[in-house]
């Protein structure tokens, strides 16, 4: 007669090395299933160039400028996958017209005037349709780290490019107050 004692095993020796194997195989593999699919169902890759297409309504951003396109032709654009350093030009090099979208007499002059008052050389405020929520800053190529800067000025605002190069010519950058611009 064997005593084996109470708690002695009737599995054939390795048996312990391979379930433990399988177990750890099997916690690997839920583990890469769910990184595939954080990955798949991620906003934005974390490195590499990406494309980015904005339509009708849509917000992205790129390099810390959000960019957006509200009523107008949708645009494309290419992010680069490094961030570089872009020089600001001063504020005396900037051209900036402020358009009112929203309806209160005189904010756009009272922000243009704000903006002169900072160096900025301004053009003659104007109004705009349709309304606009939220505010934009517009810009022409080569002008959008001046638009980012301007920010400060209209808290809130879009940053984008001027789809439309026929409004406000002589502008680099055109800041649009929107319906929910307060003073």
């Amino acid at each position: 007669m064997t005593n084996k004692g109470k708690h002695s095993s009737s599995q054939t020796p390795g048996t312990f090395y391979r379930d433990l194997a399988i177990m750890i195989l099997g916690i690997l593999l839920v583990g890469a299933a769910v990184f595939f699919l954080l990955y798949l169902f991620a906003d934005e890759p974390a490195t590499g160039p990406s494309t980015t297409t904005t339509t009708l309504e849509s917000t992205t951003s790129v390099d810390g400028v959000t960019t957006s396109t509200g009523e107008g032709p949708s645009t494309t654009g290419q992010s680069p996958s490094t961030s570089e350093p872009v020089d600001v030009r001063p504020p005396s090099e900037v051209t900036v017209a402020v358009l009112n979208s929203m309806g209160l007499d005189g904010a756009a002059g009272r922000m243009t005037t704000t903006l002169a008052e900072e160096g900025y050389q301004t053009l003659t405020p104007d109004d705009y349709e349709p309304e606009l929520n939220p505010s934009r800053i517009w810009y022409r190529s080569g002008f959008a780290a001046e638009a980012a800067a301007l920010v400060e000025f209209l808290p809130g605002a879009v940053v984008e490019p001027l789809a439309d190069e026929s409004i406000q010519p002589g502008a680099d950058v055109v800041m649009v107050l929107g319906t929910g611009y307060t003073e």
